[in-house]
């Protein structure tokens, strides 16, 4: 089963022509993402999502394969799981919620 992914709710963000601006307000650093990772942010604007139906929602929305989705998205979310952006839950850690 896949992690489960949820934005930090210690953050403030807009949407700017189109792309996310992230505010770290601990650090007050700010954050773009590009509109491939703008859109996979406001995916999870709503609730938290397991890595495969992300994959489904960019192989949806863009022309690319489920590996390059799955590859891509991956690496986004190293870089916004290292800078406390986004935030990984177990999969056990839901099956105990529920």
């Amino acid at each position: 089963m896949d992690p489960l992914f949820s934005l930090n709710p210690e953050l403030a963000w807009r949407v700017i022509d189109g792309e996310v601006v992230i505010l770290r307000i601990k650090t007050t650093t700010y954050y773009s993402l590009d509109p491939v990772g703008s859109f996979i942010w406001r995916s999870m604007e709503q609730k938290p999502l397991p890595r495969s139906e992300l994959i489904d929602l960019i192989v949806a929305e863009y022309d690319v394969s489920r590996e390059t989705a799955a590859a891509d998205l991956d690496e986004l979310f190293a870089d916004l799981v290292r800078e406390e952006l986004l935030l990984a839950s177990p999969p056990s850690d839901r099956s105990e919620a529920a």
